[in-house]
C-alpha cells in the first residue's frame, strides 16, 4: 500500500520511528525534512512550546482528514520537496497564529514564489504542475472553471504569476474580477469551497468581488485576512516593502491581524485606507482619496505627497527597471501629481527630476540618476 507524507508523520507511532521504518524514497524525504523543522533543527525562530503546538495541530489536522478523506487537501506534493522545509519554516508562524484550516493555501502560495524571480512571461501554474504562459491575453478569464465543490476528487491550487513589468486582470472561477500590479501572485483553488471563497495575494491586487451572501470571500496576505461579501478594495502586500495597506472603494470589509500582526477586527467604510506599519506593528486607518490608490489599474499613477523613495520602487516594478540614484540625489522629498505609465520611463523620470540639474542614463534594464557636475 503507498504511504504518503500524513501516514507517516500522523501514524500511531511516534513520527521518528515511522521514519526509521519508510523505505527510502521521495515522500520519505519530503517528510524527514517536515520532521527535521518540527523537531527544531531548523527553525531557531520556534521555541519548544511553539513547536509541539504546531505538531499538534498538524496531528489534529491528519486525524480530521483520515476521517474526511474525499476531501482531503492535497497540500504537500512532489513538487516542492526540495524547498518544504524553508516553506514551514516561514509558514509556521502563520499557522500558529490562524490555525490549520488556512495553512493550505498559505503554504500552496509560499512554494510558488520563486516564480516572481523569474522576469518572463505572466505564467498561470496549475497544481497539477502543468504551467500556461498567458503572455497574450488581455484578461485571463477562469469562470469557465468547475467552481462547484461537488466531486470527490481532490482540490488543488492555482497560482497565477505576474512578474516584474507586467500586469493583467483575471476573472476568478465564482466571476470576481482582479487586477493584478507587478510582480505580484494570486494563489486560489480550481473549485472554491461550499461555505467559502479563498485566495491568498502576494504583491498589489484591486479585487471587485462578485457578491455571494452564503459564500464570503477572504483574502489572504502575510499581514492581514480581508472578510468581504461583495466590494471593490485594492491590497497592497508586497514583501519587501515596510507596509501592507488596504483601501476599500465601496461596500464594507473586515479586517483581522495575520501572524505577529495582532489587533483586534475592525471593518472599513468605503474611503478608509488601513496602513500596517511592520517593523512596529502599529495600525493606522485614516480618510483616504481611492483614486490615488487604484490608477495604477488605469496605466496612471496618482501621487499625493508620495516619499521619492517609494515612487522609485514602485516604477521599478512597474518597468522591471532598476533604478540607482548617485550622491543620495534624493532625501526626504515627496512628489504630488499624475504619470502616465504608457510613457516610457525616461520620461517619467525626466517629470520627476529637473533636467536643468540631473542626468539620467539608461543601460539596459538600469537606469542612473546623478547630480550634473558644476
Amino acid at each position: 500500500m503507498n504511504r504518503n507524507v500524513e501516514d507517516i508523520l500522523g501514524g500511531d507511532d511516534a513520527p521518528r520511528q515511522n521514519l526509521e521504518r519508510e523505505p527510502d524514497g521521495p515522500v520519505k524525504k519530503m517528510a524527514m525534512s517536515i520532521f527535521k523543522v518540527l523537531s527544531g533543527q531548523k527553525t531557531p525562530g520556534l521555541g519548544p512550546e511553539d513547536r509541539e503546538q504546531l505538531w499538534k495541530r498538524i496531528t489534529s489536522t491528519i486525524s480530521e482528514t483520515d476521517q474526511k478523506r474525499s476531501k482531503k487537501i492535497r497540500w504537500l506534493t512532489l513538487a516542492v520537496a526540495a524547498g518544504i522545509a524553508a516553506v514551514v519554516t516561514v509558514s509556521a508562524w502563520f499557522w500558529l497564529s490562524q490555525g490549520p484550516v488556512q495553512a493550505p493555501i498559505a503554504l500552496a502560495a509560499l512554494s510558488n514564489q520563486n516564480l516572481l524571480m523569474d522576469t518572463g512571461a505572466i505564467k498561470l501554474m496549475g497544481g497539477d504542475e502543468r504551467m500556461l504562459i498567458l503572455d497574450d491575453a488581455p484578461v485571463i478569464d477562469l469562470s469557465s472553471f468547475p467552481n462547484q465543490a461537488d466531486t470527490e476528487e481532490d482540490n488543488t491550487f492555482t497560482t497565477l504569476t505576474v512578474p516584474y513589468g507586467k500586469r493583467t486582470e483575471v476573472v476568478l472561477p465564482d466571476g470576481s474580477k482582479v487586477w493584478l500590479n507587478a510582480g505580484s501572485q494570486l494563489t486560489f483553488p480550481q473549485r472554491f469551497d461550499t461555505q467559502k471563497r479563498e485566495v491568498y495575494l502576494e504583491g498589489e491586487g484591486y479585487f471587485d468581488v462578485a457578491h455571494d451572501a452564503r459564500k464570503p470571500f477572504f483574502v489572504h496576505t502575510a499581514d492581514f485576512l480581508i472578510k468581504v461579501l461583495g466590494t471593490a478594495f485594492n491590497v497592497s502586500s508586497y514583501r519587501d516593502d515596510a507596509f501592507t495597506s488596504t483601501v476599500l472603494v465601496s461596500g464594507k470589509i473586515e479586517l483581522q491581524g495575520v501572524g505577529k500582526q495582532q489587533f483586534e477586527k475592525l471593518v472599513l467604510e468605503p474611503g478608509n485606507t488601513a496602513v500596517l506599519q511592520k517593523e512596529a506593528s502599529r495600525l493606522e486607518v485614516r480618510q483616504d482619496d481611492v483614486e490615488s490608490h487604484i490608477s495604477w489599474t488605469r496605466r496612471q499613477l496618482i501621487l499625493r505627497s508620495t516619499p521619492l523613495a517609494e515612487l522609485l520602487i514602485r516604477l521599478e516594478r512597474i518597468y522591471n527597471t532598476e533604478i540607482v540614484t548617485a550622491n543620495e540625489v534624493f532625501t526626504d522629498e515627496t512628489f504630488s501629481g499624475r504619470l502616465d505609465l504608457t510613457q516610457p520611463l525616461t520620461s517619467l523620470l525626466a517629470i520627476i527630476y529637473d533636467q536643468q540639474a540631473y542626468v539620467i542614463k539608461q543601460e539596459e534594464r538600469r537606469i542612473v540618476i546623478q547630480e550634473k557636475l558644476n
